[in-house]
């Protein structure tokens, strides 16, 4: 393939008399796309992560199994998540290279997120004590990180940026989930804790904080006919991103350059549309339900998320805006995050 390469390229040259070198005729590498989920078959879960559209499987269960994130670091693939025991309580699980990691002391029950700084692995989600209480934590290399007013929360997003750390997620106040987010360990409350709310990524630009999530339309805690609204804040103050009269999400975040994108969902009317917003824009992704996760590659968008094939949720993702179908349609499956980066 390279002899054929090399003589297309002196045949181009010779025909078009256009002097340059071989290095100009070079195809640039892509990028490579990992993406986390699960497939379900014959009572079966797999969870796994796809890099490239090439699957590598971590566990097989007739419980339930689901990757969340990943993050890559040299050669070593970190995938977080949680998987059903016998008894069907979630575990938190950790791969790193397929193979799993122990936690040092608080367990965790859900894993959210994952992220690599230099040396160190931080995970986000929801670490449970010896009295079964739950509490929004973040583990640095195993180690578990509680975090300020996080009883009965879930931390399920980290961030490490420069010196410090952040975390978004949620706590219970008693009534209801507060959307929150963590600066080094202390907490700063998103919503006033009148209506369910939960955060669900973070980004940062220089000193400006962005958080995405959800929050109900409607006070108090399982109101019937209460629906669920994207949004976003910056530095605590909320950025609408639809009107508020139909149910939306929004799942993640990333920031390219200046402009900030956001994955997630709005259904309006019988039409359940999975979409972007680029600067509060809202974007329409072709042919599917929900926007999961997002990441950047030069100027190019990939969104992961799913749709549905007949009876089967099948999982895809978006490259700007263009969809890529990575599974079997012919199973159920669910994608959870991506991650675009160089190779």
């Amino acid at each position: 393939m390279k002899k054929i390469s090399v003589y297309l390229s002196l045949f181009i040259v010779s025909l078009f008399s256009i002097s340059c070198t071989l290095v100009d005729h070079q195809i640039e590498p892509g990028p490579d796309v990992y993406i986390t989920g699960v497939e379900e078959s014959n009572g079966l879960f797999t969870g796994q992560y796809w890099k490239n559209g090439k699957s590598v499987r971590l566990l097989t269960s007739p419980t339930l199994v689901y990757p969340t994130a990943i993050a890559v670091s040299g050669n070593d693939v970190h995938v977080v998540g949680w998987v059903n025991d016998q008894k069907s309580q979630a575990v938190g699980v950790h791969w790193k290279n397929g193979k799993l990691v122990d936690f040092a002391k608080l367990r965790p029950s859900f894993l959210s997120d994952v992220a690599v700084s230099g040396n160190d692995v931080y995970i986000a989600g929801q670490g449970v004590d010896h009295a079964n209480y739950s509490y929004a934590t973040y583990w640095k290399n195993g180690e578990a990180v509680t975090l300020e007013n996080s009883i009965g929360g879930w931390a399920r997003a980290v961030l490490p940026s420069g010196s410090d750390i952040y975390a978004a997620g949620s706590f219970w106040n008693g009534t209801v989930t507060v959307a929150t987010y963590w600066k080094n360990g202390k907490s700063f409350k998103l919503t006033d804790g009148t209506k369910p709310a939960i955060a669900n990524a973070i980004a940062v630009l220089g000193d400006d904080v962005y958080v995405v999530g959800i929050e109900s339309n409607m006070v108090g805690n399982e109101n019937a006919g209460s629906i669920q609204i994207a949004k976003c804040w910056k530095n605590g103050v909320e950025i609408p991103l639809t009107d508020g009269k139909n149910y939306s999400e929004a799942n993640d975040i990333t920031i390219v350059g200046n402009d900030v994108y956001i994955a997630g969902k709005e259904d309006i009317g019988t039409l359940n549309a999975a979409k972007y917003w680029k600067n509060g824009k809202p974007i329409a992704l072709n042919g599917g339900l929900v926007g999961v996760g997002i990441s950047a590659f030069n100027n190019d968008i990939y969104i992961v998320g799913g749709t549905y094939i007949g009876s089967n949720g099948v999982g895809l993702y978006w490259k700007n805006e263009q969809p890529v179908y990575l599974t079997d349609v012919s199973k159920n499956s669910y994608l959870s995050s991506i991650l675009v980066k160089n190779p």
